[in-house]
């Protein structure tokens, strides 16, 4: 008896040693996998590679759920992933549980440092609970008392928006959005969407796989690439790359198309330079893209532009000296077809943060344009400003639903003023930015004649070549465009505005002139007119 009472304590006593010993193995492999997992995701995180230090930080967290120092991690990482961001929410209340001034940036800490409480006020704030980031805001303020000058005015200033975003969301527009569904759009970016004046193509930019070289940028996502879908049956079709001529290897991203769809601005990185250039659709391929001059493009960054439907007004964004960050700036076209030196649209548009974007409607006076500041939720937000008499108004913020706390940029708005293509990174979509359209439901005209038209074959059935569309003042003769139908199709779009007497002129060698006059009443709302244009052949005497 006394033997088997000796073998069972023995055999509780082994036990019990073995227990402790796997726990202590099992401490030593946590201490071990932290110190090699801690530093990579750290850099990843550093690096802007968040889909791959997230992995690592919840690799972590398995081991040590209740680690604040990791929960922080995490919650910064899921802030800079495109359509997770809401994901940082519970991973940052977790952070500020245990948070320390003294908090070092190490495998072994497991406080997490005070600005954890500002990064739960941008997650907050992110996900429209504007209440909870403007205390978690105030909460940073009160606990960090290091916090520098421009730091506390960028959280006060992000407080602020999100009493703008209260009562934005409170009184909501009435509209409707719509993703624009997995034809265009997929799990990577979809952005910076742009459609000629009779929405018949739509021209954007994407980070998909297919991208030309396929090769990966710093942050992770393939290099951008231009692709071109077209309207038939009322549906877009699947994209298609818009060709060698303009994707490279590098990044190319769609910033601007002309109102009849046959002039394309687009945006190169040129190894962080920045630039904006042009590309002439001829027939149904696009010429090799061409740099805009040194009035335009500068030793600082362009990166977006947008052309008035006559062609002769370009609107661009800088972060050369102005308002501060990027500013939006604007040039007139020259007799030589050149661009004149620019100006600053001056403190009613720009601010000291960024604006970014621009868009000028077919009516030549309504610009859109994205704004970190202004009455900005959070974040870039669409405002819009109308030029009377050489005057800018007070930009509006076009409000919710189309605007939320995160960023909304790239507005481009159909010439009847009834819809709009925007771009998204809500997180509502399929993933990364989406592309959105919004319908309008609004009463408001825009007073602009659509003039629409086709060249057609003459009655041997060749299509004149080289046509030019004079477009002129009936009364005093003054120009107001000159146009090209598209070679491919001999179709064009001039848009017409009110009060006007017009005078519609059609020249192509080997045919006859050809004229019609049409007069636009001041009131008149928006209205479309569709021509088939037949030149005849000059008759060759024998």
């Amino acid at each position: 008896m006394y033997n088997m009472n000796r073998l069972l304590l023995l055999t509780f006593v082994v036990c019990l040693s073995f227990s402790s010993f796997v726990q202590a193995q099992r401490q030593v492999d946590k201490k071990a996998h932290f110190k090699r997992v801690y530093p990579v995701a750290n850099e990843q995180l550093e690096n802007n590679k968040p889909l791959r230090s997230v992995k690592n930080f919840l690799d972590l967290a398995d081991l040590d759920p209740k680690n604040a120092h990791i929960n922080y991690k995490i919650g910064r990482s899921y802030l800079l992933i495109n359509g997770k961001k809401s994901e940082a929410v519970p991973y940052l209340e977790k952070a500020v549980a245990s948070t320390s001034a003294k908090a070092k940036d190490s495998y072994k800490e497991t406080n997490a440092p005070l600005d954890a409480y500002f990064y739960l006020g941008r997650a907050y704030h992110l996900d429209s609970q504007f209440d909870n980031a403007i205390a978690a805001y105030r909460k940073y303020l009160e606990v960090d008392k290091s916090v520098f000058k421009e730091k506390k005015e960028e959280v006060e200033w992000m407080i602020q928006t999100c009493l703008n975003g209260k009562l934005i969301v409170e009184s909501p527009i009435s509209a409707v959005k719509h993703n624009l569904g997995e034809t265009i759009n997929s799990i990577y970016d979809e952005y910076s969407a742009v459609v000629d004046a009779t929405e018949s193509m739509l021209i954007f930019t994407s980070r998909r796989p297919t991208s030309t070289g396929g090769l990966l940028d710093l942050d992770d996502k393939y290099y951008e690439d231009i692709f071109v879908s077209q309207k038939e049956n009322g549906e877009w079709t699947k994209p298609v790359s818009i060709g060698k001529t303009i994707n490279t290897e590098g990044h190319e991203a769609t910033i601007g198309l002309s109102a009849d769809g046959q002039e394309l601005y687009i945006y190169r990185d040129d190894f962080g330079d920045g630039n904006i250039y042009v590309s002439q659709l001829k027939g149904s391929r696009w010429s090799e893209p061409v740099q805009l001059n040194d009035n335009v493009n500068s030793p600082f960054r362009e990166t977006h532009a947008t052309v008035s439907a006559d062609g002769q007004t370009l609107y661009f964004t800088s972060d050369r000296s102005g308002m501060g960050g990027m500013d939006i700036f604007r040039s007139k076209r020259l007799p030589t077809g050149d661009w004149a030196v620019a100006e600053n649209l001056g403190e009613v548009i720009n601010t000291k943060y960024d604006e970014e974007a621009p868009f000028i409607h077919p009516d030549g006076r309504t610009l859109f344009f994205s704004s970190k500041g202004h009455s900005s939720m959070g974040g870039y937000d669409i405002f819009f400003s109308i030029e009377e008499n050489g005057k800018w108004s007070t930009p509006m913020n076009i409000g919710s639903p189309m605007n939320t706390a995160d960023d909304e940029y790239f507005f481009v708005m159909s010439t009847d003023g009834k819809r709009a293509y925007y771009s998204s990174s809500s997180g509502e979509g399929f993933g990364g930015k989406d592309i959105y359209l919004v319908n309008l439901d609004t009463d408001r005209e825009v007073p602009l004649t659509v003039y629409k038209g086709e060249i057609v074959p003459d009655k041997a059935g060749k299509r004149p070549k080289d046509v030019t569309i004079r477009v002129s003042d009936n009364e005093t003769g003054e120009l107001f465009g000159l146009y090209r139908p598209r070679e491919d199709n001999g179709r064009f779009v001039l848009i017409l505005h009110p009060g006007q007497n017009y005078n519609i002129a059609y020249e192509s060698d080997g045919y006859l002139f050809k004229s019609e006059k049409l007069f636009v009443p001041e009131n008149t709302a928006y209205f479309e007119i569709n021509r088939a244009i037949q030149l005849k052949p000059v008759a060759v005497n024998k």
